[in-house]
């Protein structure tokens, strides 16, 4: 994690690799990143991410409940999963 993933586009110059962080409540998938977000290597889709996580979770403000899952996911431009941040509730 932290390489430079920068790779060169048709044209030849260096572009840096777009990440999607996308949000999702059980199997249902919530908030779905269709923009994506340039950045210099996986160490800052990872930073990003989990500055969204903790942004989220106080966003929820009580609305998460027993039973319920989070997640958000952090794809590539590819669709591979590289990271995932889950919260599970659970009663007991």
């Amino acid at each position: 994690m932290g390489y430079l993933t920068r790779h060169r586009s048709r044209d030849g110059e260096f572009v840096m690799p777009r990440f999607y962080f996308n949000v999702r409540n059980g199997d249902r998938m919530n908030d779905r990143d269709e923009l994506g977000q340039e950045l210099p290597d996986r160490r800052a889709a990872w930073e990003i991410a989990t500055r969204y996580a903790g942004d989220s979770l106080r966003d929820l403000d009580g609305d998460l409940q027993p039973d319920d899952d989070w997640r958000l996911e952090v794809q590539t431009e590819d669709g591979a999963r590289i990271f995932q941040i889950s919260i599970r509730a659970r009663l007991g």
